[in-house]
């Protein structure tokens, strides 16, 4: 499989479908196999580049610390190496953090901007839990925490109405070859924990939208109204009867708004 060096690090990607280019950056403990749901439809149309973020999947996990700024480094990285001058990006959660960077670094090699089930800004609750993430993973182990983790990832709908979807999305992750280390997910932890881009988001002025699950626990919705408020002509799109891992249980609808937004982002130019 393809892997690229990237700075200190050796990181791994796919790229497939043909089109204006597509980045879709993973939050955190994801690789590049949580978008499973979403290559088909976006490479029916797109060029679409997934990759793993440091410290997750087949991408390096340096020991040392990371930010938000460092990954959407690595992202433009492996755009240059690919020969990708400008493309269109989608981040989620940990992703959208790191897209946020990325725009505000090198705003002319984004040519639409979707933010999905993220903050610019950590408030009192979420460094907390953050905190709590970080010892249940290191005092239950990672099949308990990833069991766990799902009542902050999917809505009580799904819970009720499709157990073994969840089940299933579980076993997978159990199953993954190349799972997260200890290491990986406390500095991808860390660098969810510092990420500040509030006060410097009115300096972005590519399309964007920004979309959420009604049923986000994790990220709530009032973390999507205050980006939107503060980048000029943002969008906001909520998504109901889902949680925080949307785009896995509505991909119909995520994958139609995203595309939808990327269309209409195009005519604009």
């Amino acid at each position: 499989m393809p892997t690229v060096r990237v700075g200190d690090i050796q990181m791994f990607y796919q790229d497939v479908g043909e089109g204006d280019p597509l980045l879709l950056i993973m939050g955190f403990g994801g690789d590049h196999m949580a978008w499973a749901l979403q290559m088909a439809d976006f490479a029916a149309r797109h060029r679409v580049i997934a990759f793993d973020n440091r410290g997750v999947g087949q991408t390096d996990a340096p020991d040392e610390p990371y930010t938000t700024r460092m990954m959407a480094a690595d992202a433009l990285g492996l755009m240059d190496a690919l020969g990708v001058d400008s493309a269109h990006v989608l981040g989620v959660s940990m992703g959208g953090m790191i897209a946020q960077e990325l725009v505000l670094a090198r705003p002319e090699r984004v040519r639409s901007l979707h933010l999905a089930c993220t903050f610019a800004r950590p408030d009192a609750y979420m460094l907390a839990l953050n905190s709590a993430w970080r010892e249940m993973r290191i005092g239950l182990g990672r099949e308990a925490t990833l069991r766990t983790l799902g009542l902050w990832l999917f809505s009580p709908t799904t819970y009720a109405e499709r157990p073994e979807f969840i089940e299933a999305l579980l076993q997978n992750s159990l199953a993954n070859p190349y799972p997260q280390s200890l290491a990986g997910f406390l500095r991808q932890g860390e660098a969810v924990a510092a990420h500040d881009a509030i006060e410097r988001l009115g300096a972005i002025r590519c399309p964007t939208l920004v979309s959420v699950a009604e049923d986000d626990i994790l990220v709530p919705p009032r973390f999507a109204r205050e980006i939107v408020a503060r980048i000029p002509g943002a969008e906001l799109r909520t998504v109901p009867t889902a949680g925080h891992g949307y785009f896995l249980e509505r991909p119909d609808v995520f994958n139609a708004l995203s595309l939808d937004f990327i269309a209409r982002a195009s005519r604009k130019k």
